[in-house]
Parts: structure tokens; C-alpha cells; sequence
């Protein structure tokens, strides 16, 4: 009796056991999908799109610059140099809103995993 008392006790803890390991295992993957989906990769996403736009802004501000000077040296030939610096810097800021509209007004959309993906993944 005491051998079949023994080996139920075994077991129960072994069944104890094995849950356990089976919890832990579980929350860390929902841990792992948690911090890749939500964590890891908005902020890689961010740092590409920062990294985009410092380029593209660095780019476009050498451009502009050198445009603008071009712009203003053209127009103060044929009207004084006041106005050409007003019409220059009117269709500067336009196309800054132009271009702050069209890159500003993306929407993020994170990949998220879906049900069935999850599923098929276990």
C-alpha cells in the first residue's frame, strides 16, 4: 500500500509540475509576442521613418536653400529685391505645407498578428 501511495504522490507532483512548465512556457511566448508586436517593432518602424525623414530633410534644405538663392537673384532682376524675396518665400512655405501634408498625413498601421496566426504558430 505504501508503494501505490508513493507512486500517486509521484505523480500528482509530476502533473503539478509539468503545468507549471507548461504556464511559464506560455506567458513567456505571450511575453515574446507582446514585446515584438507591440514594442520592438513600432520602434523599429519609427526609427526607419526618422532616419527617412533626416535625409529627406537635410536634402531638401540644401536643395532649397541653393533654389532660393537662384530664385531671388532671378526675380531681383526684374523687380526690386524686397518683392522677389516676398514671392520666393510665399512659394517656399507653400511647398512646405505641401510636403509636410503628404508626409505627415500617413496613418500608422502596426502588423498585428491575427487569430489564426497565432493559432498556427501554437
Amino acid at each position: 500500500m505504501d508503494t501505490a501511495a508513493g507512486h500517486e504522490e509521484q505523480t500528482i507532483e509530476s502533473e503539478f509540475a509539468r503545468t507549471i512548465k507548461y504556464i511559464d512556457l506560455y506567458l513567456q511566448q505571450k511575453t515574446d509576442l507582446f514585446l515584438q508586436h507591440y514594442v520592438f517593432e513600432p520602434v523599429d518602424f519609427l526609427i526607419k521613418r526618422v532616419m527617412y525623414l533626416s535625409v529627406i530633410v537635410t536634402l531638401l534644405a540644401a536643395g532649397i536653400v541653393i533654389l532660393l538663392m537662384g530664385v531671388i537673384l532671378l526675380l531681383s532682376t526684374a523687380v526690386p529685391l524686397w518683392a522677389a524675396l516676398l514671392i520666393t518665400g510665399a512659394v517656399i512655405c507653400g511647398a512646405g505645407g505641401v510636403i509636410a501634408h503628404l508626409l505627415l498625413s500617413d496613418k500608422i498601421v502596426l502588423n498585428t498578428p491575427v487569430a489564426t496566426e497565432v493559432r498556427k504558430n501554437g
